[in-house]
C-alpha cells in the first residue's frame, strides 16, 4: 500500500514541477511528485480511524463518559469503519497510476503481479496462518481466504465458520488487482474513464437495491460489485491527473465541486434522518458523498504538499502509513486475544475499555514496525531484482 507511492510517480512523466508555471497553467501530472507526502497523511488517517472504530465503538457501544461532549465524541468513533473506504479511494488512486504509467512496458501483467504479490501476500499469508493457529477462523475460511474470496463466505461456505474482520477488504482489492490491469490493458485511459464513471453510477444503485431488501446478497457493503465505486473514484482521479492538458486549476476546480456535494449530501440525508444503519438511502447515496469527499481530500493533500513541507502535527499520521498494511491486518487479531486472556469488562467501564485499546494497539504497533523493517521491506526489495530483470 504505502510503496504504491514512490512506484506510481517514479513511472510517472519526468520533470518534476515547474515553480516558474503558473497555476492555471500548470499540468495537473506535475502534481504527482517524487514522494507525495499528502498521500501518506491519508492513508494514516485511514488506518488510525479503523484502529480506533476497532478499539472503541465497535465492540462498547453503550459506555458512558460522564460529559455531552465526551459521549458525542466517542459515538464518532463509531464511523471510524469509514477508514475502508477511504483506503479504497487511495488504492483506486495509486493501482491505476502504475497501470497508466506502465502500460507500454515490457511484460506489463508480469510486472504487476509479481509487485503486488510481494506487497501483499507474505503478511496476509502469516497473519491468516496466526489467525487460524489462535482458532480464531476456520479451515473453511482459511480456504477462501487464501482464494482471495474472504468478502463473501457465505456464498461458498454452507457450514458454520469464523471470520476474521480485516481480510474481507483484502480480497476486495485482489480481486480488484485481478481484473483491473485486464481492463486497462484493453479499454486504455478513455475506456478506463468511462469504466470508473460507470462504476460510480452501477454500485450505489446496488446497494440501495441489496438494503431494499429487492437483491439479498448478505452484506451489501463488502461485495465488490457493491464497493466497487470506492476504487473507481480513485482511478477516476488518477486518469484525470494524467489527461492532455489537464491543469492544476481544473482539477482544484473539481476537488472543490467534489467537497461541496459530498458535504451538501451528508447534510441533506442528515437532515432528513436518512442515517440509520440500515437506511437504502444513506448507504447507497450517502457512501458515495462520502467518496466525494475522499477524492476531493487527495486533491487538496496533493496541491497543498506539492513542493511545502508537512507540519510536525502529521508526522504522526506520515508514521502510521508506513506501517499501516501490518498494523490493519493485525491489530483486530490482538484486540480478540487481549479480550480472550481478560474478558469483556470493557463493554461497559471506560477505564478498562482504554486500558484494553492502549495495550492491545500498542503490541500491534509494535509488531508492525517490526514486520516492516524485519519482515516487509526484505521482500518489498525483491521488487528491484525484477525491474532489473525486465
Amino acid at each position: 500500500m504505502d510503496t504504491e507511492v514512490v512506484e506510481a510517480v517514479a513511472l510517472s512523466p519526468p520533470g518534476g514541477v515547474n515553480r516558474a508555471s503558473r497555476p492555471e497553467r500548470m499540468l495537473a501530472s506535475e502534481l504527482l511528485t517524487a514522494h507525495m507526502k499528502g498521500i501518506d497523511v491519508l492513508r494514516g488517517a485511514a488506518v488510525l480511524a479503523v484502529v480506533v472504530f476497532h478499539g472503541m465503538a465497535y465492540h462498547a457501544p453503550a459506555v458512558e463518559w460522564g460529559h455531552p461532549i465526551a459521549n458525542a465524541i466517542y459515538g464518532l468513533t463509531a464511523w471510524g469503519w469509514l477508514g475502508v473506504n477511504l483506503f479504497f479511494v487511495i488504492s483506486g488512486f495509486l493501482i491505476t497510476g502504475i497501470l497508466d504509467d506502465t502500460l507500454q512496458r515490457q511484460n506489463f501483467y508480469k510486472r504487476f503481479y509479481i509487485r503486488r504479490a510481494l506487497r501483499i501476500l507474505p503478511a496476509y499469508v502469516a497473519v491468516l496462518f496466526l489467525a487460524w493457529a489462535t482458532g480464531f477462523v476456520t479451515p473453511n475460511y482459511v480456504g477462501i481466504s487464501l482464494l482471495f474470496l474472504a468478502n463473501m463466505p457465505g456464498l461458498f461456505l454452507r457450514h458454520g465458520y469464523l471470520f476474521y474482520g480485516p481480510f474481507w477488504s483484502l480480497a476486495v482489492e485482489e480481486q480488484f488487482y485481478l481484473l483491473w490491469p485486464m481492463m486497462y490493458r484493453k479499454l486504455r485511459r478513455r475506456g478506463m474513464l468511462v469504466s470508473s464513471l460507470a462504476l460510480l453510477v452501477i454500485c450505489p444503485v446496488l446497494r440501495g437495491l441489496s438494503f431494499a431488501h429487492v437483491l439479498h446478497t448478505g452484506d451489501a457493503l463488502s461485495k465488490t460489485w457493491m464497493v466497487g465505486d470506492n476504487l473507481a473514484m480513485g482511478a477516476m482521479l488518477a486518469i484525470l491527473l494524467r489527461w492532455p492538458g489537464m491543469t492544476v486549476a481544473r482539477v482544484a476546480a473539481l476537488g472543490w465541486t467534489q467537497l461541496a456535494a459530498g458535504i451538501v449530501g451528508l447534510v441533506g440525508l442528515f437532515g432528513a434522518g436518512r442515517m440509520g444503519s440500515e437506511d437504502v438511502l444513506r448507504n447507497s447515496l450517502g457512501l458515495s458523498c462520502f467518496l466525494l469527499i475522499c477524492s476531493s481530500a487527495v486533491v487538496w493533500m496533493l496541491c497543498v504538499f506539492r513542493e511545502r513541507a508537512l507540519p510536525r502535527w502529521l508526522n504522526g499520521m506520515v508514521f502510521l502509513s508506513n506501517i499501516s498494511y501490518g498494523l490493519y491486518l493485525i491489530h483486530l487479531l490482538l484486540l480478540q486475544i487481549y479480550d480472550r486472556a481478560f474478558g469483556e469488562g470493557f463493554t461497559h467501564d471506560r477505564g478498562l475499555l482504554l486500558l484494553r485499546f492502549v495495550v492491545a494497539n500498542g503490541v500491534a504497533v509494535g509488531v508492525a514496525m517490526a514486520s516492516r523493517r524485519w519482515f516487509e521491506d526484505p521482500i518489498l526489495r525483491l521488487k528491484g531484482r525484477i525491474a532489473a530483470a525486465r
